[in-house]
């Protein structure tokens, strides 16, 4: 349980209980007007189809979708809450170095307003939290079942609803006391939301990205949601209450005294194996190695949203699946994130996807919402394996003095940490807070992480204390989307990025301090521009690895290219820190998924322990994943075909601390020397209860292959069979089959709902 939830229970449990039968307002010590609340019973999510009048994104049609299903929910016991959110002397009195401006305090951290509650409870002997979302909604409805409790449009500022609550729909939003989560199935009582996740629910609006899509985020159902840290505690830099617009109310009243329900976990954080023993395998260096997979499915990629929910994928996902990162684990898995959107990039609906490609398998998982903090546009996602610890950087395009924002992991994607908000202790330079493809560490320790600048250029943030503060190193490069490693003399080189021209030409930008200043020339590599993105990283040979296109969006190329009739995308490495390049058209590739042109779109590469290179794309029809080795890159060879692989079958086990079986599974040594999973896999809960299993024949999965709650229900299910289509089957948590579909090549084939 939450370290807050608990504080806040002890205190509860001591503290005398509030006259909750009284019916008649009253004013508390801070001059709070608190309003009585009767139990009762509501409809809580949003079952309203939205019309041009609540002005919603397009794709929106009944509300967002973690507004869904729509259940009964009871209110059990009666509750006061203050008539307006908290303002800002009263704030000042529990912190009286509060510099926000009136008339309500906002740049308020979830922790901060826990920490008022806990302040005004033992101020006055009675027991003050935030409010559950359910009692939120339910406060807010005031019996209505419209988009607001006023109807079909929201109340004036200050007006009150028929509770006598002001500015549920209008002013800051307000923190709520749940983590933020599906809703479940089935009626509920009193319900305070998961055991754990990545936001704190907040409610009222507005939406972070303060876009023109009023009074949509404000709708009585509407959730939206932030790590609970925002705001950091700056020094010198832009972070903090300016701009920011989250406040909160109070409750007076006892912690209801329901069981938090089970968080759910992303697939591609469950049975992940820890075991590093055999990551190091895979094909002869000295062997050439070439392949090409299907890395994402499709739906969702390029498809309508109808045809992404009838496929029983995540509600959360759209069409347009952008941007990726990708990260070779310790364990010599591949986890790769996108961010999910509209075609309409800047919008609330942002999200994060991932799947993961099992070390041994030769296909990657079907995509699961991975990341959201929901109404904020987000932007970009960037993964990094640091020593064996693995960052996942996101943009805060809709967060008021954030450029990034990062949350890391120790095992392999299994478990991450909270959120955590960059402290700048210089001012922030001229930026769009996306991050690129490249985070790193120098000779000296510094942290660097790679983020669009304004316009045509780049910028670094730099770290010196492991991430507690943030710099702007000064500079800036030659073009957006730069991709960066370090030279071994120390310098800093950016390669490329989009919207900048030498002569038709690639950028290169070097800096021996740090980023604060960079020299620009040409490189021999095209320009390139819109939904284009390079990849630099340094192999474990020492050699650099670069990819790009041939050509920009508008299939503009230098003259010298253009008369080699070289077409589609390259690989190039580089022996001599990037003066000169070996370069190679990748074969395979695919078009744009809306132009004529071969691209690898918005690219990203990683190597794995085993010295394999991983190349995955994305503004493909669908988004690939080609795996090479440098003995390819420098020979003539084009698609290679793989071997059929012969070897010796090996038994493997992971265990809970307590001994227990937590996973067994056996993979073959091929005689190639890859790794390959083959035969079956089990994973257990805690409990000892099957949680997955699955069979796998040289890498290939192969018959049923099944998960199962932890209270032992079926969850999902697929059939594969010889001839290559899969069936995946979904239930309800009641046993009620919900979707079924057929796959191929991950893309979808038919379906049934």
């Amino acid at each position: 349980m939450n370290l807050s939830l608990q504080v806040i229970g002890l205190l509860y449990a001591i503290q005398p209980g509030a006259d909750v039968n009284s019916q008649q307002p009253w004013t508390n010590s801070l001059g709070m007007t608190m309003r009585p609340i009767a139990p009762g019973t509501f409809r809580m999510g949003e079952s309203n189809p939205t019309t041009a009048e609540v002005n919603a994104p397009p794709e929106l049609t009944t509300g967002d979708w973690d507004e869904q299903p729509v259940r009964e929910v009871k209110i059990t016991q009666p509750f006061f809450m203050s008539e307006t959110e908290v303002t800002v002397e009263p704030y000042r009195q529990f912190h009286p170095d509060y510099s926000g401006s009136g008339p309500f305090a906002s740049g308020v951290s979830w922790y901060d307003a826990v920490a008022f509650c806990d302040w005004l409870s033992a101020k006055e002997g009675k027991p003050y939290r935030l409010p559950t979302e359910a009692e939120w909604e339910y406060a807010c409805r005031a019996g209505t079942t419209t988009w607001f409790s006023s109807g079909n449009t929201p109340l004036a500022d200050g007006e009150p609803n028929s509770w006598g609550l002001r500015n549920m729909h209008t002013g800051v939003g307000e923190w709520c006391l749940d983590w933020h989560g599906m809703y479940p199935d089935g009626s509920q009582s009193d319900p305070v939301g998961p055991d754990g996740g990545i936001v704190k629910v907040y409610r009222g609006g507005p939406e972070l990205s303060r876009l023109t899509y009023e009074p949509y985020y404000r709708r009585s159902a509407n959730r939206g949601g932030v790590a609970p840290g925002y705001p950091p505690k700056s020094t010198t830099g832009p972070n903090g209450a300016a701009g920011h617009p989250i406040g909160f109310r109070v409750v007076q009243a006892p912690m209801p005294s329901t069981k938090l329900w089970r968080a759910e976990i992303p697939w591609a954080s469950q049975c992940i194996k820890q075991t590093t023993a055999e990551a190091k395998r895979g094909p002869d260096p000295g062997r050439l190695h070439f392949r090409k997979r299907p890395l994402l499915s499709v739906p969702p990629e390029n498809c309508p949203r109808e045809e992404i929910l009838a496929a029983g994928l995540h509600p959360a996902m759209l069409r347009h699946n952008h941007s990726p990162g990708l990260v070779a684990c310790p364990n010599g898995d591949l986890l790769a994130t996108y961010f999910t959107a509209t075609p309409e990039e800047y919008s609330p609906g942002v999200a994060f996807i991932a799947t993961r490609l099992r070390f041994g398998a030769d296909q990657w998982d079907m995509p699961c919402l991975f990341f959201d903090f929901p109404d904020a546009a987000e932007e970009t996602t960037l993964l990094w394996n640091d020593g064996g610890t693995v960052w996942h950087i996101t943009g805060g395009v809709g967060m008021p003095g954030v450029p990034f924002k990062w949350h890391s992991s120790k095992d392999n994607g299994a478990t991450w940490d909270e959120v955590k908000y960059p402290v700048f202790t210089t001012p922030i330079g001229p930026h769009t807070a996306q991050p690129i493809t490249s985070a790193f560490r120098d000779k000296d320790g510094t942290i660097y992480v790679a983020s669009d600048g304004e316009g045509a250029t780049s910028v670094l943030w730099g770290s010196r204390d492991e991430g507690r503060t943030w710099a702007d190193t000064g500079g800036r490069t030659g073009g957006r989307h730069t991709a960066f490693v370090t030279l071994k003399d120390g310098r800093i080189l950016g390669m490329g990025g989009k919207n900048s021209n030498l002569d038709g030409y690639m950028p290169r930008s070097i800096s021996g301090d740090g980023g604060k200043t960079w020299e620009i020339s040409k490189t021999p590599f095209p320009a390139l521009a819109a939904n284009q993105r390079p990849t630099l990283i340094r192999l474990q040979s020492g050699r650099l690895f670069m990819v790009g296109d041939w050509q920009d969006y508008n299939e503009k190329q230098p003259e010298a290219v253009r008369e080699r009739g070289l077409r589609g995308s390259y690989v190039a490495l580089s022996d001599d820190e990037g003066e000169t390049w070996h370069i190679k058209t990748l074969p395979g590739t695919e078009p744009h998924e809306s132009r004529g042109y071969p691209t690898v779109g918005y690219c990203v590469s990683a190597q794995s322990p085993n010295g394999l290179i991983h190349l995955i794309t994305s503004m493909n029809p669908q988004n690939l994943h080609f795996e090479m080795n440098e003995a390819w890159i420098l020979s003539d060879a084009g698609m290679t075909e793989p071997i059929e692989p012969k070897g010796e079958v090996r038994n493997y086990e992971e265990h809970y601390l307590d001994g227990k079986p937590k996973a067994r599974w056996s993979a073959m040594i091929a005689e190639d020397g890859r790794y390959l999973l083959h035969g079956v896999e089990k994973w257990f809960y805690a409990s000892g209860e099957l949680q997955w299993e699955a069979s796998y024949d040289r890498g290939r999965k192969v018959g049923s292959e099944t998960f199962f709650n932890d209270d032992g229900v079926k969850h999902w299910s697929w059939e594969h069979r010889a001839y290559g289509t899969s069936t995946w089957t979904q239930w309800r948590a009641d046993g009620q089959k919900t979707f079924e579909s057929t796959w191929r090549e991950l893309k979808m084939r038919s379906n049934e709902q």
